[in-house]
C-alpha cells in the first residue's frame, strides 16, 4: 500500500510539473501587446495659404503630405514602433465639380508629394506589417471645402473630430477617415496585425478607435 501511495505522489508531481511547463509556454507564446500614445497637441504650421472667394490651390502647390504627419508624429502615436520607413507619393488632383469652375484648375494637375506612407514593425509582428498614411484630397477656400464635403463625401460621421472640423468613415468599421480642417481636405488611414493593450486580438476597430483619431489630431494641429 505504501509503495502504491509513493507512486501516486510521484505521478502527481510529474503532472504538476508538466502543467507548470505548459503554462509557462502558453504565457511566453501569447501575443505581445502594443500601446497607443498621444499625437503632439501643437506642431509647426503647415504651408497652406489663406484662401478666400472660392479660390483653390493648384495641386502643384500643395504642401508636402509628409510635413502634415511626420515620422516623429508616428513615433509619438505608436511609441512601440520600430523601423519606421517613410515614402512620399505623387497623386493627381481630384476632379471636384465645384473646383473645375475655377480657371486655375487643370485636369492634369498633380501633387508631387500629395500622399505620405509609413511602414513599421510593432510588437508581435513577424515583419513590418503595420502601415499608416495621409493623403491630401484638396486645398481651397474653407467655404468651398465645407460645401464639397457636405455634398460630395459619402460616409458615416466619425465619433470625434479630434481637432478637425468634421470627419466621415466610408462605413462603420472603416479604418480610413476623410476629414476637413479649414482649407484642407484630407484622408488618413492604416492597418496592422498587432494586438493593442486591452484588446483580445488585432481587430480592425482597435485601429479605428485608438490610432485613427490620433492621426487626425496630428494633422489638424498643423492647420490654423
Amino acid at each position: 500500500m505504501k509503495t502504491k501511495r509513493i507512486g501516486q505522489f510521484a505521478l502527481f508531481g510529474v503532472l504538476v510539473a508538466s502543467a507548470s511547463v505548459l503554462t509557462a509556454q502558453l504565457i511566453s507564446s501569447s501575443p505581445e501587446e502594443t500601446s497607443v500614445g498621444k499625437a503632439p497637441s501643437h506642431g509647426p504650421p503647415a504651408n497652406v495659404p489663406t484662401l478666400k472667394d472660392g479660390k483653390i490651390l493648384p495641386a502643384g502647390e500643395w504642401p508636402d503630405a509628409c510635413s502634415l504627419m511626420t515620422q516623429e508624429d508616428i513615433a509619438a502615436i505608436l511609441p512601440d514602433a520600430e523601423e519606421i520607413r517613410q515614402t512620399d507619393r505623387p497623386i493627381p488632383a481630384r476632379s471636384i465639380k465645384e473646383f473645375r469652375a475655377d480657371s486655375s484648375w487643370k485636369p492634369s494637375d498633380r501633387a508631387p508629394s500629395g500622399e505620405c506612407d509609413y511602414v513599421m514593425w510593432l510588437p508581435g509582428e513577424t515583419y513590418s506589417a503595420t502601415q499608416a498614411w495621409i493623403r491630401i484630397d484638396a486645398v481651397a477656400d474653407p467655404k468651398l471645402i465645407a460645401r464639397y464635403f457636405e455634398s460630395g463625401v459619402p460616409g458615416t460621421p466619425g465619433g470625434s473630430t479630434d481637432g478637425a472640423d468634421k470627419c466621415v468613415m466610408a462605413f462603420a468599421f472603416d479604418q480610413n477617415w476623410t476629414c476637413r480642417k479649414g482649407p484642407l481636405l484630407f484622408t488618413v488611414g492604416g492597418q496592422t496585425t498587432a494586438t493593442f493593450e486591452g484588446m483580445p486580438d488585432a481587430a480592425p476597430f482597435a485601429w479605428r478607435d485608438k490610432v485613427t483619431p490620433e492621426l487626425v489630431r496630428t494633422v489638424a494641429a498643423k492647420i490654423t
